[in-house]
């Protein structure tokens, strides 16, 4: 019998991907302004799956769902209490159905295949330098599972050490300074939609390349290059991230300007792995491969998928109490500028060094500073430098709990050797603070 109820469980967990599915199809097919009541079809489906999942949450993330869940409670009865409005409930259940529906859309690009060469070796600083292109690369566009790719490839050769696993973690954080692939881009352009994507990337770009140049001192002064150990970078593997990263911009700024990057992103990840699929495999082999995508990896996505429900019902509930306590034009600070967005950032850094996710610290910003009322291009950039810092340094980190667990390594002890990289790094983010302060709102 107990079997049984084992194999009804996994069924149901199994089945639970196709409601994730729909939930991104409907989200998609939302964006058409005579189809935009689908959305709150995508954010039903999105939170059937949340509370069928719920057993198979990881307890940390259980944790703060539920205290993100408990503020949310109290901040929407306080409200209903104060507010003299009638309360939109669907909008409550639509907070990051966006960034949910984008991390969806990009899994499927895991699909693709890669290139990188296996048996070859390169050491020393070259080594490290192949690692670190190869993991930003494909973690642009492959977020999480670029670090395994990787990092199993290099496992053959010997187990890991705490300098190519403080690579692995860098090479993937630093990516989010300026991917549209990545989940802290998401949240950025959600948090602040008119924020100017082409800054946000002459800004991201050249930190993510000083976070290599810096973990390259650091090693080297340290004298761990000499026996690092890296895989050559395969030049099959530049293309991917480019060609998606140019189509975007190109779509963004001359065919759908009007249509926001998390929307393009969300609709052009999908498009891309399922139009190649079909190219190299066929109709057949194709609904298989999404088929298996969506029974495996989808059910997989439930702890991510959760918090950013969570986080969102919580933006929505804050932002609702505080427009019914102080008026809808109230916010933290008079203006947005150099100032106020060094004292966000670092207290977003600071709750993801006692354990919360970015995610927390971020949505507590947006809901107290108004995207109408800040510099939306140095807003977003104060999410994505705090989510590209803070899960570096957070032992609690989606991140660094992956990789110290898939690799067997102490979690704290990942984020400890971060630490200086992460302090050395947030004095490059302040001058960007500050260039960006410059634009104006």
């Amino acid at each position: 019998m107990a079997r049984l109820m084992a194999s009804a469980r996994n069924c149901s967990i199994e089945k639970s991907g196709y409601l994730v599915a729909l939930g991104g199809v409907n989200f998609i097919f939302s964006l058409i302004d005579a189809l935009s009541f689908l959305l709150i079809i995508s954010a039903v489906c999105y939170w059937l799956f949340f509370f069928l999942s719920w057993r198979t949450l990881n307890s940390r993330n259980i944790k703060q769902i539920s205290a993100l869940l408990l503020v949310s409670l109290i901040a929407l009865f306080c409200a209903f209490i104060q507010s003299t409005k009638p309360i939109l409930w669907s909008k409550l259940l639509e907070g990051n159905i966006g960034i949910i529906s984008l991390l969806v859309g990009v899994s499927l690009l895991s699909l693709l295949p890669n290139d990188t060469h296996e048996d070859s070796q390169l050491k020393g600083k070259r080594g490290l330098l192949s690692i670190w292109g190869s993991v930003h690369l494909l973690g642009a566009v492959i977020n999480m599972s670029s670090p395994f790719l990787l990092g199993d490839k290099l496992q053959r050769h010997g187990k890991l050490n705490p300098t190519q696993l403080s690579v692995l973690v860098r090479a993937l954080t630093s990516a989010g300074f300026w991917s549209p692939f990545f989940a802290s881009m998401a949240v950025a352009l959600s948090i602040a939609p008119n924020a100017e994507y082409h800054y946000i990337i002459l800004v991201g770009i050249p930190i993510a390349i000083v976070a290599c140049l810096i973990s390259l001192y650091e090693f080297k002064h340290q004298n761990q290059l000499d026996n690092f150990i890296g895989l050559p970078l395969a030049t099959s593997t530049l293309k991917l991230p480019i060609f998606l990263a140019l189509m975007v911009l190109f779509f963004h700024y001359y065919i759908t300007p009007n249509l926001i990057i998390l929307a393009i992103v969300t609709l052009m990840s999908p498009l891309c792995v399922i139009s190649l699929l079909m190219y190299q495999k066929g109709l057949n082999a194709t609904a298989i491969t999404l088929q298996s995508h969506t029974v495996k990896r989808f059910p997989k996505m439930a702890n991510e998928i959760s918090l950013f429900l969570a986080a969102g019902l919580m933006t929505s509930s804050i932002s609702l109490l505080v427009s019914s306590t102080f008026g809808e034009q109230w916010s933290l600070f008079e203006s947005f500028g150099f100032w106020e967005s060094i004292l966000c950032y670092f207290a977003i850094c600071l709750t993801a060094l006692l354990g919360l996710h970015p995610i927390v610290g971020i949505s507590i910003m947006s809901s107290m500073v108004p995207y109408t009322e800040a510099n939306n291009t140095l807003l977003a950039f104060v999410s994505i430098s705090a989510w590209g810092v803070g899960t570096a340094i957070s032992p609690l980190s989606g991140v660094n709990l992956s990789i110290g667990g898939k690799y067997e390594v102490d979690n704290y002890q990942l984020a400890r050797a971060n630490l200086k990289y992460g302090a050395t790094l947030s004095t490059i983010v302040v001058i960007a603070f500050y260039v960006l302060s410059l634009l104006g709102p």
